[in-house]
């Protein structure tokens, strides 16, 4: 009779383990869900309508509504830690991973909402290194993401212009999902869109000098794939005039301070 009840006590005990594991991670058990998620059928569309209905022109995220009303964003992340990306194309893969880093800052920063920067979640920059998110059946932090798979894997420098770190001074989040289809396009016109902005690359031409993002020095060798550099990466993206300036050997680069106030609506 003991046996049995010690028995029946360590089944209540796994069983509530496994809940909370699965809600830690966000899987889904049901296994018409896991059934359901391969290479033909997955889809981003629930992102795609959180990106619509909580964030507005300018990349900012209404955070305390997102918090209000997660039921899409969680279901994403559902799907999202069970999907196959290793079976989509090399567009659908990249399109994969920086929606999911994407969406995965946004479900750290309502996590720990209400917060005024992601540096005040965990010391030492913890938010990126030390919050693990079950993604494709691994568990992952932001960092690993970022640089073990989507610099690592597809080593195109543009990807910085569309992964978002919910910070004032990163490219602004956008308020569609990235897919196999429009992610060549896109990086384009945001890397285009982040090299013409002020407040991200300036041009002095009485000191000789070119203020910009940090994200160049921090990536500094990410702009060599392909480039001979920070410099004649920028000048791809420049008007001529400013292209030749930039590349003039007595033309200084300056970095500018990296503003990481959180990028909400409030």
């Amino acid at each position: 009779m003991k046996n049995q009840t010690l028995l029946v006590v360590c089944l209540l005990f796994l069983s509530v383990l496994s809940v909370l594991f699965l809600y830690h991670f966000r899987v889904e058990a049901d296994p018409r869900t896991q059934q359901s998620i391969d290479a033909t059928s997955f889809s981003h569309d629930l992102f795609d309508q959180v990106l619509q209905e909580h964030v507005d022109k300018e990349g900012r995220v209404n955070y305390t509504q997102l918090k209000a009303n997660p039921e899409k964003l969680e279901r994403y992340l559902d799907l999202l830690a069970v999907a196959k990306p290793v079976e989509l194309s090399y567009n659908a893969q990249l399109a994969f991973w920086v929606n999911a880093y994407n969406a995965l800052v946004i479900k750290g920063v309502v996590d720990h909402y209400p917060t005024t920067s992601v540096r005040k979640v965990k010391w030492f920059n913890g938010f990126f290194s030390r919050l693990k998110f079950q993604v494709a059946g691994k568990t992952y932090t932001l960092n690993q993401i970022e640089h073990g798979i989507i610099r690592t894997e597809f080593v195109d420098p543009r990807v910085h212009f569309i992964l978002v770190c919910a910070s004032a001074s990163c490219p602004p989040l956008e308020t569609r999902a990235f897919s196999a289809e429009d992610i060549e396009e896109r990086l384009e016109t945001a890397t285009f869109n982040f090299i013409q902005h002020p407040e991200k690359v300036r041009l002095d031409r009485v000191k000789r000098r070119v203020y910009l993002s940090k994200i160049f020095k921090w990536y500094d060798e990410d702009f060599r794939e392909g480039y001979d550099g920070v410099a004649d990466f920028l000048a791809d993206y420049l008007p001529p005039e400013d292209a030749e300036f930039v590349l003039a050997e007595d033309v200084k680069f300056q970095y500018l301070d990296y503003d990481w106030s959180l990028n909400d609506q409030h």
